[in-house]
């Protein structure tokens, strides 16, 4: 699919499950038609047939000791893994160094060092969040005066790490508007955007009288504060996805006969076609894939004003927003009428995340950051070349 002539691959930090990241790492190397270098690959991944991964660090990962001490654990805040794939990833793997486009993809992946002749260009998703916007957050659950100076050393040092890689990059790509702005804020550095794709068969199958929250079940995504707002309402709620926050939000929907978890789900989007709306309550979430999907389906989103969240909702037409309490998302859900929101138009709206606009966004950036670098490294040899006379 390629116009210009380049060799190209993409570099996502690790596959410990199929998370956005890792579907996006998917989508670029079909749209671009390259391999995927990644550390490893866990062992419960399916990775599609139609994509070349090549695991770089495999065995370190996931066998043996080094496999049990490096395991994927809370979220991916396991220190000493984040740190060891860090490290891993400067030097990668020596074949990555004769492509001439490198596609990373995920904050880790920026740790590898390339060579002066090749084009780099960085898909974060977002700066490491426990780092910077949600810092204060996620130091806040220590109580301990001594566990919290040294996460705070810890972090410090992370953060020099993570800005010294920012000077391998040829350009930044962010998923939204709002990652764009912490790209700026965070870093100094501009950042095109780029929206990722919505894949699957998101459709609308009618309306079976129930509402759907899912997503990892984790503390930012706040499925316990749409649990309480059903809690009172006599509307019916499934709730899908699993994760550290499952035990405790199994025990608020104790005893509310409305609430359903419903744990993993294969198909998502077969719950979701018969829904009559879509819940969704994260704390300043990235991008929201959950938000898009819903959209993609022709669901009206019910979404919290946060994050970019905030921009897929357009008051009565793609849905309603409401501020982050259970007070308000109760009132939102009790004014709410289906009636009032057309499926077709939503779908409308969510065009903007389909992998046509995807693919042909993609392209035309590598290409053009391929020849804006090319060139400026043309202009530098030109500058270099020219004796340099001494008086």
């Amino acid at each position: 699919m390629r116009q210009d002539s380049y060799d190209v691959a993409v570099l996502h930090d690790r596959f410990p499950g199929m998370g956005g990241g890792e579907r996006f790492a998917i989508e670029a190397a079909r749209v671009l038609d390259a391999p995927i270098y990644t550390m490893y690959v866990a062992n419960d991944v399916r990775i599609p047939d139609d994509v070349t991964v090549v695991p770089i660090r495999q065995g370190k990962y996931t066998r043996g000791l080094s496999g049990r001490l490096l395991e994927w654990k809370n979220e991916g805040m396991n220190p000493l893994e984040t740190l060891s794939v860090s490290f891993d990833m400067t030097d990668a793997a020596d074949e990555l160094t004769e492509y001439d486009v490198l596609i990373e993809s995920a904050p880790l992946s920026k740790s590898y060092v390339p060579p002066v002749e090749q084009t780099v260009i960085h898909y974060p998703h977002s700066p490491p969040r426990w780092l910077y916007d949600l810092y204060r957050d996620r130091l806040g659950e220590f109580d301990y005066p001594g566990i919290k100076f040294a996460l705070k050393g810890y972090a410090k040092c992370w953060r020099a790490l993570d800005k010294e890689s920012n000077d391998y990059i040829d350009r930044f790509v962010a998923n939204s508007e709002l990652v764009r702005d912490r790209i700026q804020r965070y870093y100094d550095r501009d950042a095109a955007v780029i929206y990722p794709p919505v894949t699957g068969d998101w459709r609308n199958d009618g309306d079976d009288g129930y509402f759907v929250t899912w997503s990892r079940l984790a503390p930012e995504k706040r499925i316990g504060l749409v649990i309480d707002a059903f809690a009172e309402l006599d509307e019916r709620l499934l709730v899908v996805g699993d994760g550290e926050e499952r035990e405790t939000l199994e025990r608020s929907a104790r005893g509310h006969d409305n609430i359903e978890l419903l744990g993993y789900v294969e198909d998502v989007a077969d719950i979701v076609s018969r829904a009559t709306a879509v819940v969704y309550a994260p704390k300043d979430e990235d991008f929201g894939l959950v938000g898009a999907e819903a959209l993609t389906a022709g669901k009206p989103l019910i979404g919290v004003n946060e994050g970019y969240t905030r921009h897929q909702i357009v008051e009565g037409t793609t849905g309603l927003g409401f501020e982050p309490t259970v007070e308000s998302l109760r009132e939102t859900v009790e004014r709410f009428d289906p009636s009032d929101f057309d499926a077709d138009e939503i779908q409308r709206f969510a065009r903007r995340y389909d992998r046509t606009t995807f693919a042909e966004s993609l392209l035309e950036l590598v290409n053009r950051t391929h020849a804006e670098a090319a060139k400026k490294r043309a202009a530098v040899d030109t500058d270099d070349s020219k004796p340099i006379r001494i008086q």
